[in-house]
């Protein structure tokens, strides 16, 4: 419930307070428990004493805010800017491979660095981001960049960049907790962000403007996705659930709830006929689906640890995976039949991309190290390369950015079958 009109109107089994009336208000029965599911869903049961001041408040009548009276904020909690102590560098957060396949950006610690994926030379920096960018999209014709992050318990924010003139065009707010995940929609005009305070919204790209608020997930929204010919939204949570939402008209369609645990990232085909996602159960799910349902077609514990991230490649015909395990790995769309693994990855790969011609896969790292990979021989091309400067005190800094990081490489290959 977002205001005190939500609150009285009441949801799916109707009102949930009853004015005067502390003991048949569904509000109240759920937080004792005297009605399923027990809330705060998940969590541990209200103190005593707050669930008596909400009975107290019922029992007087439920008042609201007078008409047109202003809601009260509260006075923000100072928050101490506390510097590293030592030399910290920034993990890839984010990385994404531009329409053309000529940029790759890479999101950090409160920037985006533009990177030519041919040579790794680095092309420009989009500085002035509040926290780590953790996920980026192109618009379709490549002119725009948007750029999600945000503090977390303190409020999302996208950042919309002219890529050309490095020009910030536009600054989104409106989500109260860390952006997670930022698409755009086929025709440029929407974009679509997924937050850790469980909602998913709808932007317009030409006013900044918030159009739709889609709520039904009840944790994180982890990752969100168009789908190719921009009819529907498929967004993924840390409640388990995938759900399938019209554009149009912001209405959820159908919830896919297969998963055994919260799902990081979600992918269309580039038919638009199938959905993958993964997560914390470290399983890859496949849907296929439609305009009023969807049906599960295949899974496979893919991983021995947490899925990460999660692409399909241009041609439809690889899903990638990258764990918690410390490997990448690469499986037969139609089947999940392994094809080849890139194992003992330095640290995390928390970012995929793949690129436009499906030729390359950036791979980012929490390390802060970024490597390329040929996608017929799944050998490291480039990297990998420290992809931000360090931050902190010390004299001794790292060199520029994007030096190939010292030391022997410690990815390699292992072909064959593993599961």
């Amino acid at each position: 419930m977002e205001d005190y009109a939500a609150l009285m109107k009441g949801g799916a089994h109707g009102v949930v307070i009853v004015p005067g009336k502390a003991e048949q208000s569904r509000m109240i029965q759920m937080l004792e428990g005297k009605v399923q599911p027990r809330m705060p869903f998940g969590a541990d049961p209200l103190p005593t004493a707050d669930i008596a001041t909400l009975k107290a408040w019922i029992e007087s009548g439920a008042l609201g805010p007078a008409p047109g009276e202003a809601a009260k904020s509260m006075a923000p909690l100072p928050i101490p800017d506390i510097p590293p102590q030592v030399s910290v560098v920034s993990p890839v957060a984010s990385v994404k491979f531009s329409p053309n396949g000529k940029l790759l950006a890479l999101g950090g610690y409160q920037e985006v660095r533009l990177v030519d994926p041919a040579s790794g030379k680095p092309l420009a920096t989009l500085s002035g981001h509040a926290d780590y960018v953790r996920s980026i999209a192109f618009s379709p014709d490549g002119k725009m960049l948007a750029a999600a992050g945000g503090p977390p318990q303190r409020g999302g924010e996208i950042k919309i960049w002219n890529v050309d003139s490095l020009r910030l065009l536009k600054t989104l707010t409106g989500h109260k907790d860390c952006i997670y995940s930022v698409a755009w929609s086929p025709d440029g005009k929407l974009l679509a962000s997924g937050s850790y305070d469980r909602m998913v919204k709808l932007w317009s790209v030409a006013t900044g403007q918030e159009v739709k608020n889609l709520q039904d997930h009840i944790d994180a929204v982890f990752a969100v996705a168009f789908s190719p010919d921009g009819k529907h939204l498929a967004s993924a949570s840390q409640d388990r659930g995938v759900k399938i939402w019209d554009i149009a008209s912001g209405q959820r369609l159908y919830t896919l709830n297969d998963a055994a645990d919260g799902l990081t990232s979600i992918a269309y085909s580039p038919s638009g006929t199938q959905v993958a996602a993964a997560g914390y159960d470290k399983t890859i799910y496949v849907w296929q689906v439609g305009d009023s349902d969807g049906k599960l077609l295949r899974s496979l514990i893919a991983d021995e640890d947490s899925i990460l991230a999660l692409a399909w490649t241009p041609d439809g015909k690889m899903l990638i995976t990258s764990s918690a395990d410390g490997s990448i790995r690469f499986r037969d769309a139609a089947t999940l039949d392994p094809v080849a693994v890139i194992a003992h990855q330095p640290d995390w790969v928390e970012a995929l991309s793949v690129s436009p011609d499906g030729t390359r896969l950036a791979a980012g790292r929490f390390n802060g190290t970024l490597s390329l990979f040929d996608m017929k021989s799944f050998k490291e091309v480039f990297g990998p390369w420290i992809a931000f400067e360090s931050h902190g005190p010390p004299e001794k800094k790292t060199e520029s950015s994007m030096q190939k990081a010292v030391g022997s490489k410690q990815s390699g290959l292992v072909a064959g079958v593993r599961n």
